[in-house]
C-alpha cells in the first residue's frame, strides 16, 4: 500500500518520535525504573578479542540474533535491512534462492566483508536461527587486525554456543504466505489499441493513414471479448501468477553442557516458492541446514573449539519461464491457446508463458555447503602471566550444480478463423521436442581454507591495563575454472592501553601480502591508531545525575585492497576463435592464432584508503542514549586503464596496461538516539538511527577537456539535460532558422511538436554534453531506521522502519515508464510519470530526442517502509509448567506492510522487481516456539 499524500508528515513524525533500539549502548533493560542502565564496563566481542565497552576506541554497532528472528525470511540480508547504522541494504528482486541485494556500508563506494566466527565466509547461506549476534566494525582500528581488504566495514557474525550447567531444547515452526508488494499495471487490449493509434497519428502529423492502426470494430472486439481467439486480451500477471506463495520454517535447537563441555546443535528446514500458477515446477527452494558448535576444556590450560555447519538446498524452476515475458508481451499479441491444449504464439514470440510454465520441463539447482572449524586455546600463564595462544583452522567447501530436463514447447499460430472468430486452421511454428534425459548445466565449486594463529597478552598494573594481540593469518580461495587461487597472508599486531578506564589508546600494524601483485609489490604495511576519553569518569562528571555516560573516540588508519584481479602484472594472450582469422599449416585443419589481450605492468601497487572516524556517545538520565559520528575516507591509486586519458593512436584499450590512477573521497555522518525504560508492567525501547554520506570524484579516467569535467562530482551523480518544456511549432521554426539551440544527437528536422525541449546552458546554440549538469544521484545518500519494542506482561510488540532518502531514479531506462515502438504500454502512458510529468508523446519508432537522459525522467526515489511487525505472547510460566514445558510463545509476523513514496505503481526499492524479475514481497506468518 502506498501513501503519497501524507508522505512528508509521516516521515517527519517517524523521524522525530521513533528512536532506534540498535544504539550500541541501549542493549539491556533492568528490572525497575531506578536501575535501568547499561553496565558500560561489560566486555563486548571485537575482532579477535574482547574489550570493555568504555575502553573501546572504535566504532561498533550490533544487533542480536533474537531481534533478527522477528523477520521471517530465508536471507539474513533481508532481516538486517534498517537494523544497523550505516549498513545500506536494498533488495533488487524477490527471486527465491538468489543473492539479490545491493549492499554497502556508509556510502556507495564502500564495500564490506563478512566474517563468521573469525573467518571470511559468505553471509547468504547462514540461517538466522544460528546467529547469536551481528556486529558492524566501521573504524580503521577495529578492522586493522584483518588487513588487506579495503572495505568500509567488517560484518562480524557470531553463532550461538552451548550453556554451562544447563540443558535446553527449543523448537519453532512458522507458516505463512508472501504476497507481491506491487504488481506492474499495463493497459488492456482495447486501451492499448487506442493509445497505439495515437502513436501512429503522432508520427503522421496528427493524421491516421488509410489502412493503418486499429479500427473501431477491432477495438470493440478487444473490449467485449466476444472473439477471444481472434482479438485476445490477456492480463499476463493475473493469468500466470498466483496472488501469494507459501513459506515454511521449522527450527530445532539444543543448548547444553557443564563446566567442562558446552554444546550447541541446530537443525532447520525452510521452504518458499510457488508464485507461478501453472506447471509442476514453479520457482521455489527447499533448504536444510545443520550446525554443531563444541567448546571443551581438556584441563585448566587447554581448551578446544570444534564447529561444523552444513547446508543443502534445492532450487527448482520451470525450464524456460522468464518473468520478463509478462511485461514484454502485449495483451493482444496472441491468445494463450490456439485450440484446446494447443499453445499459441507468433513467428516473433514463441515463448508463451503457459508453455514455459507447464510444458518446458525443469531446471533443478542443488547447493551443498560445508564449513568446519577446529581450534585450541593454550593458557600460558605459568610461562608468562597473562599470555595465551589460540591457533584456529577453517576449511569450507561449496558446490552448486544444475540438472536440466528442458523441453521445446510446440507453438502454433492461428492461420484462419471461422465466421465466429474461432480457430479454423493452425500453422505449426515450433515443433515440440521432449527431453529424454537430464543434462548437466552449471557446475561450480569453491574451496577455502584459512589459518589464524593468535597470541594475546593481557595484564593490569594498578591503574594501568595493557592488552596486546599478535595475529598470523594465511588463507586460500579456489574457485572453479579460474586460473589462480586467491592467496593472502598477513601478520598483524595490536596494542591497547587504558589508564583508570578513562584514557584509552590503541594502535595496530598489519603487514599483508597478496598474490594479486608482482613480487616487488606483494606486501604492504598498514597502520592504524585510535584514542578514547571517557569524560564521564572525570571528577567533575562522576556523580552527575544528568549525564551518566559520555565518551569521545577518534581513529585514523590506512587500509588497502589485496583482492584485485589476478596477474594484472603479467602479459596475457587469448585464442582468437573468429573463423576468418584461422589459418592452415601443412594441414587441412584450421588453426586459431593467439591474440594479445593484456599488457603487463609489474608496478601495479595496492589501492589504499585513508580513514578517519570520530564519534561521541553518551547516556542522559539513565534512559536516553545518543551517538554521533563523523567519517572521512580518501581512496587513492584505484586501478584503471587510461583509455580516455591516453590518445587512442597508441593502441587503444587492449594495449594499455592497468595502472594506479583513480582517486575518490567519501564523507558523512551518523546519528543514533535511543530511549528505554520500564513503568510498572510496561517495558519499552524506542529510537532511530540515520546515516548521511556523499562521495567525490577527485581523479578519474576522463578525456581531458577544459570545458567539461566530472571531477568534483559524486560517484553516483547523474548528468543530463535540463528539460524546460515541449517544442511548439514556432520553437521548431526558430531552431531550423538558426534562432534556437540545435540538438547535436539527431537531425534537427526530425524534432516534432510535443517533443521535450532542453536548456542550452552555455548558450552556444547547440544542445550537447556541455549543456549537461548534475540532475540527480543514483544511490541513496541517506539511510535511516527505526525500531520500537513494547512489552506488557507476556505480550510483546516489535516494529521496525526502514527509509532511504536523497535518492533519485532515472526512469527512462525501463520499459514500464517509457513506452515506444512495439513496447507494451503500462498505465504510465495514461496516468503519467511518478514525478508528475506526462508520459512523452507516443511514437511507433524510437524517440531519439525524448530518450535523452534529462531531468524529465528523474523521479524522487526516496521511500519509507514499515519493514517488520511482530506481535508475540508468552504463556505464563505456571501454565507452561503444568504441561511440562519451559517457554511457550506464540507469534504473528508481517513484513513490508506499507510504503510511503512518490513512486506508487512499482515498489520504489526496486523498479525492475515484477518487471524483469520476481516482485518484492510482503510476508504474513504465524509461529509457535516451545522450549523444555
Amino acid at each position: 500500500m502506498m501513501f503519497h499524500k501524507y508522505k512528508n508528515k509521516i516521515v517527519l513524525f517517524v523521524a522525530i518520535m521513533v528512536m532506534s533500539y540498535s544504539s550500541s549502548i541501549a542493549q539491556q533493560m533492568a528490572e525497575n525504573t531506578d536501575s535501568i542502565q547499561v553496565d558500560v564496563s561489560d566486555p563486548i566481542s571485537v575482532l579477535f578479542g574482547e574489550r570493555k565497552y568504555d575502553e573501546l576506541v572504535g566504532n561498533v554497532n550490533s544487533v542480536s540474533g533474537d531481534e533478527l528472528v522477528n523477520y521471517p525470511a530465508i536471507s539474513v540480508e533481508e532481516s538486517l535491512a534498517g537494523k544497523l547504522p550505516g549498513l545500506f541494504i536494498l533488495q533488487n528482486n524477490g527471486n527465491v534462492g538468489e543473492n539479490n541485494f545491493t549492499t554497502y556500508i556508509r556510502g556507495n563506494s564502500g564495500s564490506y566483508i563478512v566474517m563468521i566466527d573469525g573467518f571470511e565466509r559468505p553471509l547468504i547461506n547462514i540461517p538466522i536461527e544460528q546467529i547469536a549476534e551481528i556486529k558492524v566494525l566501521k573504524d580503521p582500528v577495529s578492522k586493522a587486525l584483518y588487513g588487506g581488504s579495503m572495505t568500509n566495514g567488517i560484518v562480524l557474525v557470531t553463532t550461538k554456543r552451548g550453556f554451562k550447567n544447563k540443558n535446553e531444547f527449543r523448537a519453532t515452526i512458522q507458516r505463512g504466505i508472501k504476497m507481491p508488494t506491487a504488481i506492474p499495471e499495463y493497459l488492456n487490449a482495447a486501451d492499448y489499441a487506442t493509445q497505439y493509434n495515437k502513436a501512429i497519428e503522432n508520427d503522421n502529423g496528427g493524421i491516421m493513414p488509410d489502412g493503418a492502426g486499429y479500427t473501431d470494430e477491432q477495438i470493440a472486439y478487444y473490449k467485449d471479448q466476444s472473439r477471444p481467439y481472434q482479438y485476445p486480451d490477456v492480463d499476463y500477471y493475473d493469468e500466470f501468477l498466483n496472488n501469494s506463495m507459501n513459506i515454511t520454517r521449522v527450527n530445532t535447537e539444543y543448548y547444553g553442557g557443564n563446566e567442562k563441555t558446552q554444546v550447541y546443535f541446530q537443525a532447520g528446514y525452510q521452504n518458499e516458492g510457488g508464485l507461478e500458477k501453472y506447471g509442476e515446477y514453479p520457482l521455489g527452494m527447499d533448504l536444510i541446514n545443520l550446525r554443531g558448535n563444541l567448546d571443551a576444556n581438556f584441563n585448566d590450560y587447554i581448551k578446544v573449539l570444534a564447529d561444523f555447519s552444513g547446508y543443502l538446498g534445492e532450487r527448482s524452476r520451470s525450464g524456460k519461464f522468464e518473468m520478463a515475458t509478462l511485461s514484454d508481451r502485449r495483451p493482444n499479441d496472441y491468445p494463450i491457446f490456439a485450440a484446446q491444449d494447443t499453445v499459441a504464439g507468433t513467428a516473433s514470440f514463441k515463448d508463451n508463458p503457459y508453455g514455459a510454465q507447464a510444458q518446458s520441463g525443469y531446471i533443478k539447482e542443488t547447493y551443498v555447503q560445508m564449513q568446519s572449524t577446529i581450534g585450541f586455546e593454550f593458557d600460558l600463564r605459568n610461562v608468562v602471566k597473562g599470555l595465551s595462544i589460540k591457533p584456529t583452522f577453517a576449511f569450507d567447501i561449496a558446490h552448486q550444480q544444475n540438472l536440466n530436463k528442458v523441453n521445446t514447447v510446440g507453438i502454433y499460430e492461428i492461420a484462419e478463423f471461422d465466421e465466429d472468430g474461432n480457430p479454423l486452421t493452425l500453422n505449426e511454428l515450433q515443433l515440440e521436442n521432449l527431453a529424454t534425459s537430464q543434462t548437466l548445466g552449471d557446475d561450480n565449486y569453491s574451496k577455502r581454507w584459512a589459518l589464524n594463529i593468535q597470541g594475546n597478552w593481557n595484564r593490569t598494573f594498578g591503574d594501568h591495563k595493557v592488552n596486546a594481540d599478535l595475529l598470523y593469518h594465511m588463507s586460500s580461495l579456489a574457485i572453479a575454472r579460474t586460473l589462480d587461487d586467491y592467496n593472502k597472508t598477513s601478520i598483524s599486531g595490536r596494542a591497547h592501553y587504558s589508564y583508570k578506564g578513562k584514557y584509552n589508546a590503541e594502535g595496530a600494524l598489519a603487514y599483508v601480502g597478496s598474490t594479486s601483485y608482482a613480487k616487488e609489490n606483494r606486501y604492504k604495511l598498514l597502520p592504524a591508531l585510535g584514542a578514547g576519553w571517557v569524560i564521564s569518569k572525570e571528577s567533575f562528571l562522576e556523580n552527575s545525575f544528568v549525564l551518566n555516560f559520555l565518551k569521545l573516540n577518534g581513529a585514523w588508519g590506512i587500509t588497502a585492497d589485496g583482492t584485485i584481479g589476478n596477474r594484472l602484472w603479467q602479459d596475457s594472450w587469448t585464442i582468437n576463435s573468429v573463423d576468418n582469422n584461422a589459418y592452415k599449416l601443412n594441414s587441412s585443419v584450421l588453426l586459431n592464432p593467439a591474440k594479445f589481450s593484456r599488457i603487463a605492468n609489474e608496478n601495479i601497487d595496492w589501492p589504499t584508503t585513508r580513514e578517519i572516524d570520530i564519534n561521541v556517545e553518551g547516556r542522559l538520565f539513565k534512559h536516553f542514549g545518543f551517538k554521533a559520528t563523523y567519517f572521512d575516507y580518501l581512496t587513492t591509486g584505484t586501478i584503471n586503464k587510461l583509455n580516455n586519458v591516453m590518445p587512442g593512436i597508441i593502441g587503444g584499450n587492449s594495449y594499455l596496461p592497468s595502472v594506479n590512477y583513480g582517486e575518490r573521497a567519501l564523507r558523512g555522518t551518523e546519528l543514533e538516539l535511543s530511549y528505554f525504560g520500564k513503568t510498572g508492567d510496561w517495558t519499552y525501547s524506542i529510537g532511530t538511527h540515520m546515516t548521511m554520506s556523499k562521495s567525490e570524484k577527485i581523479k578519474i579516467n576522463e578525456l581531458p577537456d577544459p570545458n567539461y569535467t566530472t571531477v568534483g562530482d559524486a560517484v553516483d551523480d547523474i548528468r543530463g539535460y535540463n528539460a524546460i518544456g515541449y517544442y511548439s511549432q514556432s520553437d521548431i521554426d526558430n531552431m531550423l532558422a538558426g534562432n534556437g539551440a540545435v540538438p547535436s544527437y539527431m537531425d534537427p528536422s526530425d524534432i516534432r511538436v510535443g517533443n521535450i525541449m532542453y536548456q542550452d546552458v552555455n548558450e552556444d546554440g547547440v544542445i550537447d554534453k556541455y549543456d549537461q549538469e548534475v540532475i540527480g544521484n543514483s544511490t541513496p545518500r541517506l539511510m535511516y531506521g527505526a525500531n520500537i519494542n513494547l512489552g506488557w506482561k507476556g505480550i510483546e510488540l516489535y516494529a521496525s522502519f526502514l527509509g532511504y532518502g536523497q535518492y533519485d531514479r532515472l526512469i527512462n531506462n525501463t520499459n514500464y515508464y517509457h513506452a515506444y515502438d512495439t513496447r507494451k504500454y503500462s498505465t504510465a502512458v495514461v496516468n503519467g510519470l511518478p514525478n508528475g510529468n506526462a508520459h512523452p508523446m507516443l511514437t511507433t519508432g524510437t524517440p531519439v530526442n525524448d530518450t535523452q537522459t534529462s531531468s524529465y525522467w528523474i523521479a524522487d526515489g526516496s521511500f519509507l517502509k514499515l519493514k517488520n511487525v511482530t506481535l508475540s505472547y508468552t504463556l505464563p510460566s505456571h501454565l507452561s509448567e503444568t504441561i511440562h514445558l519451559g517457554e511457550v510463545k506464540f507469534y504473528v509476523y508481517g513484513t513490508n506492510l506499507f510504503t510511503v513514496s512518490e513512486i506508487n505503481d512499482l515498489d520504489p526499492e526496486s523498479l525492475t522487481a515484477g518487471v524483469v524479475d520476481y516482485p518484492l514481497f510482503s510476508t504474513y506468518a504465524a509461529g509457535l516456539s516451545i522450549s523444555f
